[in-house]
């Protein structure tokens, strides 16, 4: 049945999804290439997506701005960003030393009971998902580990700053994991990364999360074609 009412009425009566879950779904789909990099996004069709008024949409996007993930021009309107390898390269440089930090406050911060779930996660189903060619379920688990490590640090002004960081390079990552030979060699590293945890080592856990952000941009510079 058509909608009834002036369209002031109708107006007031649309969706009341809040700024963060706009921003939320759309950081998902742009790390998963549902929107591609330099793809025009307009404020109109992001109204009429999430059924809320231009202001919100306007609002979701200087948020995504605000990320590193959308461009916005005066009068031109926004796009997804390109994130070209030099930058990407950056990027894990910068990551490679919050990940070092945050493994370190997590250790100190946290029991090994608070990893029993996640390490139990990250062994079978972890090998299976691999296994099985379940590429999305092998990253879901990575992000989960990432997630956990960052909530153990408790540190809010580190969390911000990966969280930031983890979004620019979250397309990135999913590219890579496909590479020949990336994932095989991923898991063995975040479970050297796990175990140095569970033993309270946090010069072992940190290089071994050194080890590992190398390791992914070594990968990265061999298949650069493919990945950007």
């Amino acid at each position: 049945m058509p909608d009834s009412g002036t369209p002031t009425e109708r107006a007031g009566r649309r969706s009341t999804a809040s700024t963060e879950a706009i921003v939320q779904d759309m950081r998902e789909r742009i790390a998963s290439r549902l929107i591609q990099p330099g793809a025009r996004i307009q404020e109109e069709a992001v109204s009429s997506d999430y059924d809320v008024p231009r202001a919100k949409a306007r609002e979701a996007l200087a948020v995504l701005e605000d990320r590193g993930l959308v461009e916005r021009i005066p009068n031109k309107g926004a796009t997804a960003c390109i994130i070209d390898m030099e930058t990407t390269h950056a990027l894990y440089e910068v990551r490679e030393a919050l990940d070092g930090l945050a493994v370190r406050l997590a250790i100190q911060n946290s029991r090994p009971e608070d990893w029993t779930e996640l390490a139990a996660l990250m062994g079978e189903p972890f090998e299976r998902s691999l296994a099985s060619g379940d590429i999305e379920t092998h990253i879901a688990i990575i992000e989960r580990f990432r997630s956990h490590l960052t909530a153990m640090a408790r540190n809010p002004v580190l969390a911000d700053m990966l969280e930031r960081l983890y979004d620019r390079t979250r397309t990135t990552m999913r590219r890579v994991a496909l590479l020949p030979g990336r994932a095989q060699t991923g898991m063995g590293q975040y479970r050297q990364v796990l175990d140095a945890i569970l033993r309270g080592d946090a010069d072992g856990a940190e290089l071994a999360f050194r080890q590992l952000n190398r390791s992914a941009r070594d990968f990265m510079a061999r298949y650069k074609d493919y990945v950007i």
